[in-house]
């Protein structure tokens, strides 16, 4: 166990390598269009800060995905030195550099859906244009640590609307995040949660530990060396308060 945090689990470079076995059964590609749903803002973000449209960084994540996908594609992936932010961002860059002179032949929907953009373009094109100052790769960065955060959120509130207590979590959660979000007065929230301030404090209290605890299981699962956990997490925090 680690200390402060869940298990070490490398979930993710897990559905990475057994998307690359040959023999990958059909739970495995769907555990990897699940990642592909989670990873793709960020790949996105770097591809259409290359200078490419929105529908044309459309069609190459697809296919960065479908490469992902063959056989044998995944099979250098060397998970004894990996940063899976970092794996992503050189396998699509080789990707691109091989598609430059392919792209005028692709074919938008020609191959297989992995990941669907519909619900989320809108949010992915607001959150590039707010980074149009930063690099390609600062962007891709700053993308996948929001990433990182927001599935580490979306873990707490499941975890909390499974005890009646979803409204706590979007009340308390101003209090947590820091940053731009201004947290309101702490006797008006407790006010409008029916309880008492002591009873708010020792909520919230419990509702840092358990962000910290769904972070740094979310940044566990991108690294191959629970070694690596803290130097991640301290760059997560460094991308989103810079």
């Amino acid at each position: 166990m680690q200390e402060g945090g869940a298990p070490f689990q490398t979930t993710h470079w897990t559905v990475v390598l057994q998307a690359g076995e040959g023999d990958a059964d059909e739970s495995a590609r769907k555990a990897l269009a699940a990642f592909s749903e989670t990873y793709w803002p960020p790949l996105y973000t770097f591809v259409r800060r290359r200078g490419y449209s929105p529908a044309d960084a459309q069609d190459l994540v697809q296919g960065f995905f479908e490469h992902l996908l063959k056989q044998n594609t995944l099979s250098r992936a060397d998970r004894e030195k990996g940063r899976l932010r970092t794996f992503l961002l050189g396998s699509l860059q080789n990707f691109l550099l091989k598609q430059r002179e392919r792209m005028s032949a692709m074919k938008r929907g020609g191959g297989q859906q992995i990941v669907s953009f519909d619900d989320q373009l809108i949010d992915a094109e607001a959150a590039m244009n707010a980074t149009a100052h930063l690099s390609d790769v600062s962007s891709y960065d700053l993308a996948w640590a929001s990433s990182v955060v927001t599935r580490a959120w979306k873990n707490v509130r499941e975890g909390f609307a499974e005890e009646g207590k979803r409204q706590w979590v979007d009340e308390l959660r101003p209090f947590v995040a820091g940053g731009t979000m201004t947290a309101p007065n702490q006797e008006e929230v407790a006010k409008r949660l029916g309880t008492s301030v002591e009873n708010f404090r020792v909520s919230l209290s419990r509702l840092r530990q358990t962000y910290r605890h769904a972070l740094r299981a979310e940044v566990a699962s991108t690294v191959s060396d629970p070694k690596d956990i803290d130097d991640e997490l301290h760059y997560v925090y460094r991308i989103l308060t810079a």
